[in-house]
């Protein structure tokens, strides 16, 4: 199977499609659903209207489903655009689909989903930093993305030390450059306050700031010893690509070590961020499941003990089915 997606054509993305409807059939068919308070305001106005229309669980599940596919393709795409494995290939997006398909709690659509959407596109703009002409308008509009994320979760906002150190390591150590990226992360922010003010809201929105400070856990989440079962086969695999991409670290270009810098930097970022989560670290893999993908789709490109890395992405397959029927 894995030989389909060690090249980037129109067939793997097809396979992708296919494996990501059948991964989330079993949750779409299921009638859980979790609901949970939501704080940030671009959330809050979404899902408070999005409640309100007929099916809307069917619907948010769908519409899940295909964010996490375009997701899936938008990363593979940056992926390839810029080189950062040394094969073209479609295993980021395979095994993105992956990592955001094993639970249950995984199929809602969920602020963090969507703010998750923003995290690449600033990851993306990143990637151009290190040979654009003009870096201060790449360094706003990454700070516009993590601003627009964060009024969809206030999670998020984590990441706002990420982004800086990015921007050093792109390019340099610049004031300027950091600045931008802080104004380019209030801008979003700013506006909204305005049009909460401009419709006699504002006291909401300060409720709502206060709010996002208690935490709402899920009761009924199942903290036992299965649940973490796909994960201690993933960290041996996780290690070995990441030893094995630093191995390899000076055969690339200036510019692709800067970007699997930053890469590792959004890992540990996307660790801390599953700490923080304000309902249940699983809605918080997304974040995790950017680095992560691209890094053990690294391990997956060579065809060395192919069976074994076989029997390995089936075994993750079948783990989700059971995560998620029983």
């Amino acid at each position: 199977m894995l030989r389909f997606f060690r090249e980037n054509s129109v067939l793997p993305v097809i396979l992708s499609l296919i494996i990501c409807l059948v991964l989330k059939l079993p949750s779409i068919l299921q009638v859980h659903h979790e609901e949970y308070i939501q704080t940030a305001p671009l959330s809050r106005i979404f899902f408070h209207y999005f409640g309100n229309i007929n099916n809307h669980v069917l619907i948010g599940k769908i519409i899940s489903a295909s964010i996490v596919f375009l997701q899936a393709w938008l990363l593979n795409y940056i992926v390839s655009q810029h080189s950062i494995l040394y094969k073209d290939t479609f295993l980021p997006g395979l095994f993105f689909i992956l990592l955001n398909s094993f639970y249950v709690e995984q199929s809602e659509l969920t602020p963090q989903l969507i703010s998750n959407t923003f995290l690449i596109l600033l990851f993306q703009r990143l990637c151009f930093l290190y040979e654009s002409k003009n870096p201060l308008l790449i360094v706003f509009d990454a700070g516009m993305y993590l601003g627009l994320g964060i009024l969809f979760n206030y999670d998020l906002s984590i990441f706002l030390p990420f982004i800086l150190i990015s921007v050093v390591i792109f390019t340099s150590f610049n004031i300027r450059y950091l600045m931008i990226s802080v104004l380019g992360i209030i801008v979003p922010l700013y506006f909204t306050a305005i049009a909460f003010y401009m419709n006699d809201n504002l006291n909401e929105l300060i409720y709502y700031v206060k709010q996002s400070f208690e935490k709402q856990l899920l009761k009924t989440f199942n903290t036992s010893f299965t649940v973490f079962i796909p994960w201690i086969f993933l960290f041996p695999i996780l290690l070995i690509s990441g030893f094995e991409l630093q191995q390899h670290f000076f055969r690339n270009k200036v510019k692709t070590r800067r970007i699997i810098q930053s890469v590792g930097l959004m890992m540990l970022f996307g660790i801390f961020s599953l700490f923080i989560d304000n309902t249940n670290f699983i809605y918080a893999i997304c974040y995790l499941s950017v680095p992560m993908s691209i890094v053990v789709a690294y391990y997956f490109i060579s065809e060395k003990r192919f069976l074994l890395k076989e029997l390995f992405v089936i075994g993750l397959i079948v783990l989700s089915f059971y995560y998620q029927w029983k």
